[in-house]
């Protein structure tokens, strides 16, 4: 290794590993074997999403940029809405939930890794996964809903 340090790399879209979600997919860019577990990113291109089950990951953090597409989110207690260009921290531990009535496409950074790891084992469940094969990986990246009457599903307020 030179006095410059570890070499980086670039990743470009269409070269990820594709997911698919539903109406909506992924493409995971980075994992966290490629950064010492640092990071982990993907581009979610999203259908339009009505609802969405508040949830929380208590093993990472989350920075999500709005790429194309108009979002309604919910971070902790805090609502705000975002189009291209805006910025979403979503804290470790935090239950959050978005959803967005154009579609779009959202950079997401997770740190540490994990969110994409995550993202990937519930593509190789196929299609329909069953609701305990979808609790099975939540409970493996510790991924926790809400519990109790504010953990039906989040639309924003009107």
């Amino acid at each position: 290794m030179s006095q410059w340090g570890r070499n980086g790399h670039v990743a470009v879209p269409g070269e990820g590993i594709r997911v698919d979600v539903g109406e909506s997919w992924l493409e995971v860019l980075l994992r966290g074997a490629e950064s010492d577990g640092q990071f982990g990113a993907f581009v979610f291109c999203h259908a339009p999403i009505a609802e969405n089950p508040p949830h929380a990951h208590q093993d990472f953090a989350k920075v999500l940029y709005i790429l194309d597409g108009r979002y309604e989110f919910r971070v902790g207690d805090a609502t705000f809405s975002a189009g291209p260009g805006g910025l979403v921290l979503v804290p470790r531990g935090s239950q959050h939930a978005f959803t967005t009535a154009t579609g779009g496409r959202v950079l997401f950074v997770c740190t540490p890794s994990g969110n994409e790891e995550m993202f990937l084992e519930i593509g190789a469940l196929g299609p329909e996964p069953s609701p305990d094969q979808l609790a099975r990986v939540s409970a493996r990246f510790r991924t926790t809903a809400l519990p109790g009457p504010e953990g039906v599903p989040w639309r924003p307020p009107q």
